[in-house]
């Protein structure tokens, strides 16, 4: 046998079994970003961590299910991760994933906190990802609007459930915060226990703008009439009515609405969540939704502002007390326990628009926990 022709042949299987295993092996980009996600969620406590950074094999670390040398799968659940997720150089880490991963389940981590990032929800970094799942964590904060706008290959699951994440702007601080003084949004004043209404929260033209932007939603879109199974009202999901009115509602609730609410009723601001905000119309025309029966909210604390002036009747009307609260005049705003009986009174003429919010309280120390205890059982009692 040539010796030289068999040192070239070796030498040539070599190169080719070098060249296979290149082909299998993770991209120097995505096996970074593997162990920057294990480093800065804790991965040496992780319950599943087999194989993990031993060696550059990335295929062979447990939880990771790979194709030609990509990402595809990633799963996390269940794991004891801990971090926050909106480290930016976690995003930064993710992202390198984005252009292959298809699956991430990440749920059921106690220690997994921060807000979750847009970057999830952008198809021009994560073309390919069908499922989300993120839920029973302790994320906290707003949930970006681009995770409820169409996409071209839709989530076939998606799951933020069990964290405090809200379509909408919440305080993740409370050393964030905007102090608001009283004086700003007119006379105030307190009719009943626990009942606040505050004269002029928004001016006339910030009333007349989020009318007039819903009008146009609905004129395309109609107005829903079965969003709240129990007391339907005719309203529009300001989540999902277009970045427009959107943009605006946020900036309500950041400078005005959310800070009052922590100064009436005393939590700290970032206990505080917005979990449903709708525009609704009540009309005197026949055939058209005019009063909302008596019930409670399936919220710790509501809020009802009034959009116009041009109608006769209307109101809230506390059941157990028999007090109608109605300020009749634009940018007035109702504050209560949701858990509180009440109803929508009748509009007798023309047609009413509100602004309506349910509240969650999610109480972060001790004494919050006591104050909204003391705040239910009130409401309870009445």
């Amino acid at each position: 046998m040539d010796e030289g022709k068999s040192s070239s042949n070796e030498a040539t299987s070599a190169n080719t079994k070098k060249r296979k295993l290149s082909n299998s092996s993770t991209s120097q980009s995505q096996l970074d970003a593997l162990k920057t996600i294990f480093t800065y969620l804790g991965g040496t406590e992780w319950i599943r961590k087999d194989n993990w950074l031993l060696n550059d094999q990335s295929e062979e670390w447990q939880g990771i299910t790979m194709k030609k040398g990509n990402v595809l799968i990633l799963e996390l659940s269940q794991n004891n991760l801990y971090g926050r997720l909106d480290d930016p150089i976690l995003v930064e880490a993710f992202a390198k994933l984005g252009p292959t991963l298809e699956q991430l389940w990440m749920s059921e981590n106690a220690g997994l906190t921060g807000n979750l990032p847009s970057i999830f929800a952008d198809e021009s970094i994560f073309p390919n990802l069908t499922i989300l799942d993120v839920g029973s964590n302790n994320l906290k904060g707003s949930l970006h609007p681009s995770f409820s706008a169409k996409r071209k290959t839709p989530f076939s699951w998606f799951d933020t459930s069990g964290n405090q994440l809200t379509s909408y702007f919440r305080y993740s601080d409370n050393n964030d915060k905007h102090e608001i003084n009283v004086d700003e949004v007119g006379p105030s004043n307190t009719p009943l226990e626990n009942v606040h209404v505050a004269t002029n929260l928004l001016t006339t033209s910030q009333c007349k703008n989020l009318v007039e932007l819903a009008i146009q939603y609905t004129e395309v879109n109609g107005w829903t009439t079965d969003r709240h199974k129990e007391y339907k009202t005719t309203d529009i999901d300001i989540s999902i009515c277009g970045s427009e009115l959107l943009d605006l509602c946020n900036d309500h609730l950041k400078t005005t609405i959310i800070p009052l609410m922590a100064q009436l009723f005393e939590f700290p601001i970032s206990d505080l969540a917005i979990e449903d905000l709708f525009l609704a119309k009540y009309s005197a025309t026949k055939g058209q939704q005019s009063m909302l029966p008596k019930h409670k909210d399936d919220s710790e604390l509501s809020f009802v502002i009034t959009l116009n002036e041009c109608f006769k009747g209307g109101g809230t009307r506390f059941i157990d007390d028999d007090v109608t609260v109605s300020p009749t005049n634009c940018g007035a705003g109702v504050f209560f326990c949701g858990n509180r009986l009440h109803s929508g009174v009748e509009v007798v003429e023309g047609e009413r628009y509100i602004l309506a919010g349910f509240v969650r309280v999610f109480p972060g120390t001790p004494e919050s926990t006591a104050k909204l205890k003391s705040l239910m059982k009130q409401a309870e009692d009445h």
